[in-house]
C-alpha cells in the first residue's frame, strides 16, 4: 500500500492565511486603547477612564517611573480626584493594561490646570509601585524591636536574587504582621502577629526554579530597600518587577492565595549573563552565545564562549512571541528606513590592571605583634630582674610596628593586562576596605576592579512595531529587562546585545497608543559620581560592622 501524496498547496494556503489572520490581529491590538482604571486606597474599583486628554506612563529598570493623565474637569472621575473631603481614602491608584503589561502606581498630586487655550482640565501624576522600595527600611535585625537591634547590621550571603528577596520578605513581614508596631486598627485582633497572606498589602513572590543567579553580600542598617538591592541587582543584572494582583487574574503562583490589589514583589533574570546568553555577534554568523564566569577569587571576571549553541524550541513555534535569555531573537538594524529614531555608541577600555586596598592590619596581626613583644621583652627582662620591662619596650615600638604588618594588599588581573597591551595603567585604590584581608576588603577590591571594567554601550530609541512588537506575557516579543540586539551603520555586521532600561507608553486623543523605548544605559553617569556612590555604600557598610 502506497502512502498518501500530501498536496503542498493546500497546506501553503492553509499557513499564509493564518500568517494573515495573525499579522491582521497584531494590527489591531496594537492600535487598541489600554484599559486605564483608577481604585481607591483600599483598592476598590472607581472607574474605568475613557475621556482621557492624554497620558503617558514610564517604565525604568529598577527605579520609579512616572505617570501623567490628563482628563476633562467636568469628567466624573476627575471630579471624584480633587474631591478629597467626599473620599474615605486620599489615596488614589491606577493600573493601566496594554500588550499584557501592567503599570500600577500611586497618585504622587492632583492639578487643576487653566490653560491657555481656555481650557480646565484636571492632571494627575503617578509614581510607578517600585516606589513601594525607597518607603521599607531594611533594619539591622527585622525580628526584634527598634530599641534591641543586635546585631548592628543585617549581612546576608548567598545568590542574590535569594538574598535580596529574604531581605526583603522578612521586613514585609515586620511592616504586614505588625510584629512589635500597632496595627493599623488596634480593636481589630486579627491584626496582632499576622502571618496569614491573604490580608497582606505586599507579598514576594517565592522561587519556583532554581535560583542560578552569582552570589551576593546583602548589608543594610536602617536603609530602604532600593538603596540596599541597588548595587546588587546592577552586578548581577536582576529587575524587580511590582505587579498588582486583581480579580480574574491569574494565580500569580500555584496556591496563592492574594486580597485584589496586592502588590506582589519579584526579582527576575532576563539576562541569563552569567549561564548562557548573547552579548554579540554579526549578521552573517548569528548571535555568539557566551557566559560571564567569575574567578574562585571572586574577581577574575572573564567571558566564554559557549560552543554549538542550540536555538531554543520555542522560536520553531508558529506564532510565538517572546524572547529567550539564552538566545535573543529580536535585533534592530541601524537604517534610514528602520526603526531605530535615534542612537549613541560608547566604547570604554579598562583602566587599572591592579587595584590596592587596606591601611590597616588584619585583624589580630597589631596584638599579636604586640603580644609577642611584651613576652620577650618580659623574658628577656626577668633575667636582669625586670620583669616589666616588657609593656614599657611595647610602648616604644608600637609607633613603629603599629599597622604595618598585613596592612595593605594587591590584587592584579593578569588576563586584563595582555588584553590591554604592554602601555596600559597599573594600579588604582579601592574605595572602602581599609582593614586588609577581611570581608570588606575583598569586597572593596571587588568593586574597584569592577569600576575599572572596559564597557561598551549602545542607547537606542526605537518604535513599536517595526517590525517588533514590545509586550508582555505573550502580546509582544521583549519588555523591560530583556536583552535585544541593535547594529551600528557604520559597523557594518556586528551585533550589539543589551537590556531594555526603560519604555515609555503614551498617548492622546490624536495619537494611537505606542511604545517608545530605551535600550542600555539611560544616561552616560559621571564616572566621579558613581565613584562616590560605590564608595560611600562600602564605606557605609564597614561603619555599621563598627571596623572605622
Amino acid at each position: 500500500m502506497t502512502a498518501p501524496v500530501l498536496d503542498p498547496q493546500v497546506d501553503f494556503d492553509a499557513a499564509f492565511e493564518q500568517i494573515t489572520e495573525q499579522l491582521r490581529g497584531d494590527q489591531a491590538s496594537r492600535i487598541v486603547p489600554p484599559l486605564v482604571r483608577l481604585w481607591d486606597g483600599d483598592w476598590n474599583l472607581r472607574g474605568i477612564c475613557k475621556r482621557e486628554n492624554s497620558a503617558n506612563f514610564q517604565l525604568l529598570d529598577n527605579e520609579t517611573g512616572t505617570g501623567a493623565l490628563e482628563m476633562p474637569v467636568d469628567y466624573f472621575l476627575a471630579k471624584w480626584a480633587y474631591q478629597v473631603k467626599a473620599r474615605k481614602t486620599t489615596n488614589i491608584h491606577i493600573t493601566v493594561d496594554k500588550d499584557g503589561a501592567r503599570w500600577s502606581g500611586r497618585m504622587d498630586e492632583c492639578l487643576i490646570v487653566h490653560n491657555d487655550k481656555g481650557e480646565r482640565v484636571v492632571r494627575i501624576l503617578f509614581k510607578h509601585d517600585y516606589e513601594e522600595l525607597k518607603h521599607i527600611l531594611v533594619w539591622s535585625n527585622p525580628f526584634l524591636p527598634a530599641e534591641i537591634q543586635f546585631p548592628k547590621l543585617w549581612v546576608l550571603f548567598g545568590p542574590a536574587k535569594w538574598a535580596l528577596k529574604t531581605t526583603l520578605l522578612v521586613n514585609i513581614m515586620r511592616l504586614e504582621a505588625s510584629l512589635w508596631m500597632l496595627p493599623d486598627d488596634p480593636m481589630n485582633p486579627n491584626g496582632w502577629f499576622n502571618f496569614d497572606q491573604s490580608t497582606w498589602s505586599m507579598v514576594v513572590k517565592p522561587d519556583t526554579e532554581p535560583d542560578r543567579s552569582v552570589p551576593a553580600i546583602v548589608h543594610s542598617r536602617f536603609k530602604t530597600m532600593h538603596e540596599t538591592s541597588q548595587h546588587t541587582a546592577a552586578d548581577a543584572q536582576l529587575s524587580w518587577e511590582a505587579r498588582r494582583y486583581l480579580a480574574g487574574d491569574p494565580p500569580p503562583w500555584p496556591g496563592a492565595n492574594l486580597r485584589p490589589g496586592c502588590l506582589v514583589f519579584d526579582l527576575v533574570d532576563k539576562s541569563a549573563w552569567n549561564t548562557g546568553t548573547s552579548f554579540g555577534g554579526d549578521l552573517f554568523g548569528g548571535l555568539i552565545r557566551e557566559l560571564i564566569n567569575i574567578g574562585g577569587d571572586g574577581m577574575t571576571e572573564t567571558v566564554e564562549t559557549v560552543p554549538d549553541p542550540n536555538i531554543p524550541d520555542q522560536y520553531r513555534q508558529p506564532g510565538f512571541k517572546g524572547t529567550i535569555p539564552s538566545m535573543p531573537a529580536v535585533v534592530f538594524r541601524d537604517g534610514e528606513h528602520t526603526g531605530i529614531q535615534s542612537a549613541q555608541f560608547s566604547i570604554k577600555p579598562a583602566t587599572d590592571v591592579g587595584m590596592v586596598a587596606g591601611g590597616k592590619s588584619a585583624p589580630g596581626v597589631n596584638e599579636a605583634i604586640s603580644a609577642a613583644i611584651i613576652g620577650i621583652g618580659g623574658f628577656l627582662g626577668s633575667l636582669f630582674g625586670q620583669s616589666q620591662i616588657g609593656p614599657a619596650v611595647d610602648a616604644v615600638l608600637k609607633p613603629l610596628y603599629w599597622d604595618t604588618v598585613a596592612a595593605w594588599g594587591k590584587w592584579k588581573d593578569t588576563g586584563r593586562a595582555r588584553d590591554l597591551g604592554w602601555s596600559h595603567y597599573h594600579e588604582g585604590i579601592a574605595p572602602g576596605g581599609d582593614r586588609a584581608y577581611t570581608l570588606s576588603w575583598l569586597l572593596a577590591m571587588r568593586t574597584g576592579m569592577w569600576q575599572t571594567r572596559g564597557t561598551t554601550s549602545h542607547t537606542v530609541t526605537v518604535v513599536d512595531g517595526c517590525p517588533w512588537r514590545i509586550g508582555e506575557r505573550g502580546h509582544g516579543h521583549f519588555f523591560l529587562g530583556d536583552r535585544i540586539g541593535t547594529t551600528v551603520r557604520e559597523m557594518p555586521g556586528q551585533i550589539f546585545v543589551d537590556r531594555v532600561s526603560e519604555l515609555v507608553l503614551a498617548w492622546d486623543r490624536d495619537t494611537c497608543p505606542t511604545w517608545k523605548i530605551t535600550v542600555g544605559a539611560r544616561q552616560f553617569e559621571d564616572p566621579v559620581i558613581k565613584l562616590f556612590s560605590v564608595a560611600q555604600d562600602f564605606m557605609g557598610m564597614l561603619h555599621d560592622l563598627g571596623v572605622m
